[in-house]
């Protein structure tokens, strides 16, 4: 089996908001929504990223895709597969215009949380697709029209939806919208941010497979935001756990759920409904609330919750490292975390 191969490597990644104060209105501190992210993410894979409201997720996506400038750090992109010939492209300092220049930003798209917010409701559908060719691609008027009516079709929508506007549409087809739109450039990576927790049950599992369609059709990359860990589970090869602004824990998805190694991702998959009352599980319920991103803990950002706290955890941060083979943690204690689990909750959490 080949080694996979790199379309982005986030190196030391940070995005710091600033809180201006004052008469003269001067920065006195700034919310740290992402404070040094190390990750590498794989052509072809659909990595989820998940973790609480507020600890970092689409900020992530956002400073990827060049919508938010990032403070810290690089956003290496592989646009040629990871060839050793071909250097990567550091793109965490472009801009907008440098990546519409260099035409990096037709490569990477995104789909928005709410299609009724995303799309424009004064505009044609016609026009809404085809405004990222337009903006991006020199194209003639019959070769868009075309084009448009392709990108309906792959979407599972029709000539007849052509002439319409946005609110003519239910949710789901919006987001169908919304993913054509994305992929109107043919890009390479795509940021699905909750791309489905807008829309009823049944529509999730429509706009899921198609997503899982598109990607080997097209041969997307995607990174899958979300908070719905039965939903990552379902659509992702690969997990990332972020909290407060760091990436605590990654690993193939089958290997996390069923191997979680940090205490907060225990937490995590411990809230998830079991159906089966007999093999419940006990809820592991954190103490206190989130920190502040204004003024995150020192050394383990989760110690202030973590049940399993020791001294080194208020000390030292602890790096994120291999642990198995694919699967890397940020924990001190990672090695007897499930043992810990067992004895204090009474069972395995998962």
């Amino acid at each position: 089996m080949r080694n996979p191969t790199i379309i982005l490597s986030l190196k030391g990644l940070k995005k710091h908001y600033p809180i201006m104060g004052g008469v003269l209105r001067r920065q006195v501190n700034s919310v740290k929504a992402l404070d040094g992210i190390n990750i590498d993410i794989y052509r072809g894979e659909c990595l989820g990223l998940v973790g609480e409201s507020g600890c970092g997720k689409t900020t992530t996506g956002k400073t990827i895709i060049g919508l938010e400038d990032a403070t810290h750090g690089n956003i290496q992109y592989f646009s040629n597969g990871g060839n050793e010939n071909k250097p990567p492209v550091d793109i965490s300092g472009m801009g907008r215009r440098g990546l519409k220049k260099s035409g990096i930003r037709a490569k990477l798209q995104m789909v928005f949380q709410d299609p009724t917010t995303s799309l424009d409701p004064r505009m044609l559908i016609k026009n809404i697709i085809a405004e990222p060719i337009l903006a991006l691609q020199r194209i003639g008027s019959r070769d868009l029209e075309t084009r448009v009516l392709e990108l309906l079709n792959l979407v599972g929508l029709t000539k007849d939806h052509y002439l319409r506007y946005p609110h003519e549409f239910s949710g789901g087809q919006r987001q169908r919208i919304a993913v054509a739109r994305a992929i109107a450039t043919n890009p390479e990576f795509l940021v699905l941010d909750e791309p489905t927790s807008a829309l009823d049950v049944s529509v999730q599992a429509q706009i899921l497979n198609l997503l899982k369609q598109l990607q080997q059709k097209l041969h997307l990359t995607y990174l899958f935001i979300t908070h719905h860990l039965l939903v990552v589970k379902y659509i992702s090869s690969r997990l990332a756990v972020m909290y407060l602004g760091k990436v605590v824990e990654t690993a193939p998805t089958g290997e996390l759920f069923r191997h979680p190694l940090h205490p907060y991702t225990h937490a995590l998959l411990s809230g998830i409904p079991v159906p089966d009352v007999a093999h419940s599980r006990r809820r592991i319920v954190l103490s206190g609330d989130v920190p502040s991103p204004l003024n995150p803990p020192q050394a383990c950002r989760f110690h202030t919750r973590c049940p399993f706290v020791i001294d080194v955890c208020r000390k030292i941060e602890p790096p994120i490292e291999e642990a198995v083979r694919g699967h890397k943690v940020a924990c001190h204690r990672q090695s007897e975390v499930a043992k810990l689990v067992k004895e204090k909750f009474g069972q395995r959490a998962l």
